[in-house]
């Protein structure tokens, strides 16, 4: 009697939001790599990582995370960063000029510039399936818009000095709301409560003569040059 195979097991929604925050990584990094950008300073990515969630509405997207806290020192997510490590240590990902950061509030941090690691064997092929090859070898292929739309904001804020880069997530009009505190939370959620930076990148098209029309592409150019000019107050 031949003997039967053990039943697959199922992935739980731990280990899949797990598998998606490490895709997440990839096609940012890739994106800053199209744009020239990369290797991204811990900072860098993620204050992208952040842009990315508060400004994708514009490209009809939702946030990949509806929740960020506020600090001092810009966007920082602690789940995104424990899974850029891991992918350093599974040999996707090469970090570089590794130092300490100390906090405000005592402690330090890790603080390096990180970049697709294209010695590994496994990386193009990743890549092809979470989207960013084209459609044919995506697994979703909602996943190729995702990547259009990184790649078209770091090709944004790729044309910034990198002084305004480095300030340009704490500069958004929503990040920098003074009705929203440090330690508070800010929500990405449309339900939740509006989304200030959409509504600044889409208030550009009534700048526009009748009949013109700014692609979503077209709009996150200009938000980012309008972040240029909040970082020097103008």
């Amino acid at each position: 009697m031949a003997q039967s195979e053990a039943p697959a097991r199922q992935i739980t929604d731990e280990e899949l939001q797990l598998l998606r925050q490490r895709g997440r990584i990839l096609l940012l990094l890739d994106a800053a790599e199209r744009a020239a950008v990369a290797p991204l300073s811990t900072d860098r990515l993620h204050a992208l990582a952040f842009l990315a969630d508060v400004l994708s509405p514009v490209w009809h997207l939702p946030a990949f995370d509806q929740v960020v806290v506020k600090s001092s020192g810009g966007p920082f997510y602690p789940e995104l960063q424990r899974e850029m490590d891991r992918l350093v240590a599974a040999g996707l990902l090469e970090v570089t000029n590794i130092r300490y950061i100390p906090r405000p509030r005592g402690g330090a941090r890790i603080e390096g510039r990180y970049g697709l690691r294209f010695g590994s064997k496994h990386l193009e092929d990743l890549l092809g399936r979470l989207g960013a090859r084209g459609p044919e070898a995506a697994l979703d292929p909602g996943d190729v818009q995702v990547h259009a739309f990184l790649v078209e904001l770091a090709g944004a804020l790729a044309r910034l000095p990198n002084a305004e880069v480095d300030r340009a997530a704490t500069s958004d009009v929503t990040y920098s709301d003074r009705q929203i505190d440090n330690n508070n939370l800010i929500y990405m959620a449309p339900a939740a409560r509006s989304n200030r930076s959409v509504e600044t990148a889409e208030r550009f098209a009534t700048f526009m003569p009748d009949g013109a029309n700014l692609s979503p592409g077209e709009k996150l150019y200009l938000y980012a040059t309008y972040l240029g000019r909040r970082v020097h107050g103008g």
